[in-house]
Parts: C-alpha cells; sequence; structure tokens
C-alpha cells in the first residue's frame, strides 16, 4: 500500500514531459502560420469592402452626370492617403477625403487604412484600386476593379487580385 501512493506522488517522468514539449511544438508549428495569414487575410477585406464602396460611387455619379449634363462621365480620384503603403495603418486623415473627386464620389474613411486607394475614369471606362503592403517587404498586393459604359449600361468586371497576402 504504501508503495502505490508513493508512486501516484511522484510526478511525471522526464521522458512524459519531453512528449508533452514535442507535441506542443508541433502544434505551435501548424498554429503560428494558420493564425498569420488569418490576420492577413483579414486585413484584405478592408481593400475589396472598400473597392465596392468606390466602385458604386463611380456609377452613381456617371449616372448623375448624365442627367444632369446630358455628358456621363467617370472621375479620375488621386491616390489617397498620401505615401508609400509599408506594414502599418494610414493614420486617419478625414479632411484628406472630403476634397473634390472623393467628395463626388462619396466615399471617405474616418479611420486608419491598411491600402492606399485611387480611381481614374474617363469618359467610357473606370479602374479602382487599392494598393498596400502588408508585411513590408516592398512586394505591393493590388486589388483592380474596372467598369466599362456600354450604351448607358455599366459592366463591371470582378476585382483582380495580385499578390493578396504577399
Amino acid at each position: 500500500m504504501k508503495r502505490s501512493i508513493k508512486r501516484l506522488m511522484a510526478g511525471f517522468t522526464l521522458v512524459e514531459l519531453m512528449i508533452v514539449v514535442v507535441i506542443l511544438g508541433i502544434l505551435a508549428a501548424v498554429a503560428i502560420p494558420a493564425f498569420t495569414r488569418y490576420v492577413k487575410r483579414s486585413k484584405t477585406s478592408e481593400a475589396t469592402g472598400n473597392l465596392a464602396k468606390i466602385y458604386q460611387g463611380e456609377v452613381s455619379y456617371f449616372t448623375a452626370s448624365a442627367e444632369r449634363q446630358n455628358t456621363a462621365t467617370f472621375l479620375d480620384a488621386t491616390a489617397n492617403p498620401v505615401g508609400t503603403p509599408g506594414t502599418g495603418k494610414f493614420t486617419s486623415n478625414v479632411a484628406s477625403w472630403d476634397v473634390g473627386t472623393w467628395r463626388d464620389i462619396g466615399f471617405s474613411l474616418d479611420t486608419g487604412c491598411y491600402y492606399q486607394y485611387a480611381a481614374s475614369g474617363t469618359t467610357t471606362a473606370f479602374t479602382t484600386t487599392a494598393i498596400g503592403d502588408l508585411d513590408g517587404d516592398s512586394t505591393m498586393a493590388t486589388f483592380r476593379r474596372q467598369g466599362v459604359a456600354n450604351n448607358g449600361e455599366i459592366q463591371g468586371a470582378p476585382v483582380q487580385i495580385t499578390n493578396e497576402l504577399e
């Protein structure tokens, strides 16, 4: 009887502890890259969501300009926020969105963002772009969506993504 109580109170052997350490190491090796990918993918949803808003703003402006001026046109919107995309967020600058074409498109951001947005348009087509560098390796992730006016009807292409998780 004394022997079994002594055995229960003895604790773990070195081999048992090493097995636990190996199992935890394997779990960490699998989980950390998956978590990193998950975080990057969540940041890319910002780009696709904002491109959809800019796209809708261009379509609305095109329709309104056709009704107002009898000549429909798409807008050019310079890259905003100003600067080179990097690993951190661009700081929030609400005033930079409340000017000119960004105001006319009806798009603005009141919080920081990971991507730089731009739109270029003519009387017949437009392209919206989001560019960002989530991991700071100078490889840019690019999201692009185009729209073309064909006999007054706007036909949009799906979002083209280059280096999504770069």
